[in-house]
C-alpha cells in the first residue's frame, strides 16, 4: 500500500511539473533571449529580471539548449540595472510604473538572491564568469563597510545571507564540492578564468582537503579520494592522498 501511495504521488508531481513546464513556454521571449517576468491579461509584460532567466535554469523548466543564451543575456552588464521598489505608494510601491527602460534593460537580482543567478552561470557550463561577477561585491569593503548589504546600495551587519561568494568561490572558482554522500569522496574542478592562483581548505567529516589551483596545474592533498575535472580534459579518479596535476 505504501509503495503504491508512493508511486500514485510521484505520477501527479511528474505531470504536474511536466505541465508547468509546458505552461512556462509563454514567458519566454525570444527576441531577448531569457524570460519575461510576468503576464497582463495572458500576454508577456516587457519586464525582465536576471531572476526569472536564473530561476528557469535552476528548476530545469527552460530547455537546456537555452541555458548558454540565457546566461548571454542576464549577465550583460551593458542591460542591467539596480531597481528596488521603495516603501510607499502600497507594500513595495504596487501601482507604480517602472523606473527602467522595460523594453532593453534587466534587473538585477540584489545580493541576497544573487546565488540564484551564479548557480545557473554554472550550471550553464559556464563557471569561469564568476570571477568577473565576484568583483561587485568589493563595493561593501569600501568607506568603513566590512559586511554584505541586504541591497547593492549599502552593506548591513545582519545580512550574512548575501554572501554568495563565499560559498561560490570554494565551490564554483576553486570547484570543490561532494562527488559522494557525506563528502566520501569529490569533485575538483577549478575554473580560475583571469585568476593567477586559487587556493583553499576545505572541511569535511573525514579532514581538511587542501586545493592550489594556478593555469596549468592543480595540487592536491585529499584524506579521500577525488575526481579531477579539468577543462579540455576527461575526470579523472585519484585515491586519498597527495597530488600535483598537470593540465
Amino acid at each position: 500500500m505504501t509503495q503504491r501511495c508512493y508511486k500514485g504521488a510521484l505520477h501527479y508531481v511528474v505531470r504536474g511539473y511536466d505541465k508547468a513546464k509546458a505552461g512556462f513556454e509563454i514567458f519566454w521571449d525570444e527576441a531577448r533571449g531569457s524570460y519575461v517576468d510576468h503576464l497582463v491579461d495572458g500576454a508577456q509584460g516587457p519586464e525582465m529580471s536576471q531572476i526569472a532567466g536564473a530561476a528557469a535554469i535552476v528548476s530545469g523548466l527552460a530547455p537546456q539548449e537555452r541555458w548558454g543564451r540565457i546566461i548571454e543575456t542576464i549577465t550583460d552588464p551593458a542591460k542591467l540595472v539596480i531597481y528596488t521598489w521603495q516603501m510607499s505608494g502600497g507594500l513595495f510601491g504596487q501601482g507604480r510604473k517602472p523606473g527602467w527602460d522595460v523594453q532593453t534593460q534587466i534587473v538585477r537580482a540584489e545580493p541576497f538572491m544573487s546565488y540564484l543567478v551564479h548557480d545557473a552561470v554554472a550550471l550553464a557550463g559556464k563557471a569561469d564568469q564568476l570571477v568577473e561577477i565576484y568583483a561587485d561585491w568589493s563595493q561593501f569593503l569600501a568607506g568603513g563597510y566590512d559586511t554584505i548589504g541586504e541591497d547593492w546600495r549599502h552593506g548591513t551587519h545582519v545580512h550574512g545571507w548575501s554572501c554568495t561568494p563565499t560559498k561560490d568561490m570554494v565551490f564554483y572558482t576553486l570547484g570543490v564540492t561532494p562527488a559522494a554522500p557525506g563528502y566520501a569522496a569529490a569533485r575538483i574542478a577549478p575554473r580560475l578564468r583571469s585568476l593567477a592562483w586559487a587556493a583553499g581548505k576545505i572541511p569535511t567529516p573525514h579532514g581538511l582537503i587542501h586545493v592550489r589551483a594556478e593555469p596549468g596545474k592543480v595540487e592536491i592533498d585529499s584524506p579521500v579520494p577525488v575526481i579531477i575535472d579539468l577543462p579540455g580534459h576527461a575526470p579523472r579518479r585519484l585515491p586519498a592522498r597527495k597530488h600535483v596535476v598537470s593540465a
